[in-house]
């Protein structure tokens, strides 16, 4: 190192030291700020010092119900009756009802009078059943005339057929019914057909016509045609 580079270091290291001297005195000399004091409550009862706390947030209530308002009853007016001097006045006067009339008294019950028997219609009379006649209990007026069947006759069909005739009261026939059949339809036909074209007379009971049944045959001989 050179003599040039040894002096530059030796001022350099003198004025550090300078500048170091000046700073320490400098800040010797300022004077100390005191810290910021914490905020005071001061009461105006007391002269204690209260720390204020940080307020806390409001809690809200549940409305409360509101009861209804009473409703206010007008009160009574009594009437006022003032004493007066004056005769009363017509439309002043209480007139009293009149009392109702008594309520009347029933008609006296008349006994029933009798009433005249009525008339009953007569009850129709039941026809009688018919009665059952022997064959000869009545007599033929027109006769039943059979006529043999031709396909009878040449079948050689031969044979008797018993039958109940139903008569009104004039004799007529009303019904037949086959009761023992010849065996042939065509002979039994032939002696149905013979007796809706007979008469007979009527038959009479005690004075009055009556409906009968009678019974007759028919017979169909080949030999006798």
């Amino acid at each position: 190192m050179s003599a040039g580079q040894r002096g530059l270091l030796t001022a350099g290291a003198v004025l550090l030291h300078g500048l170091l001297a000046i700073v320490v005195w400098h800040s010797s000399t300022i004077p100390d700020i005191p810290p910021e004091p914490a905020p005071l409550m001061v009461s105006l009862i007391s002269n204690e010092v209260v720390q204020v706390a940080p307020p806390t947030p409001p809690v809200a209530e549940p409305p409360k119900p509101v009861p209804p308002k009473p409703v206010a009853t007008p009160p009574k007016v009594q009437p006022t009756v003032v004493a007066s001097n004056r005769a009363p006045a017509p439309q002043d006067m209480v007139v009293p009802a009149a009392p109702e009339p008594p309520a009347p008294t029933p008609p006296p019950v008349q006994a029933a009078q009798p009433t005249a028997p009525v008339a009953t219609a007569p009850e129709p009379v039941t026809p009688q059943a018919p009665k059952v006649l022997p064959s000869s209990g009545v007599k033929p007026l027109v006769p039943a005339k059979p006529i043999y069947p031709p396909a009878s006759l040449e079948l050689g069909e031969s044979g008797t057929v018993t039958m109940m005739l139903l008569l009104d009261e004039q004799g007529r026939l009303k019904d037949i019914q086959v009761t023992k059949s010849s065996g042939y339809p065509r002979l039994d036909r032939a002696a149905i057909a013979a007796e809706r074209l007979a008469r007979y007379a009527p038959y009479i009971e005690a004075g009055v016509p009556r409906s009968v049944y009678v019974p007759h045959s028919i017979t169909f001989n080949l030999d006798e045609r």
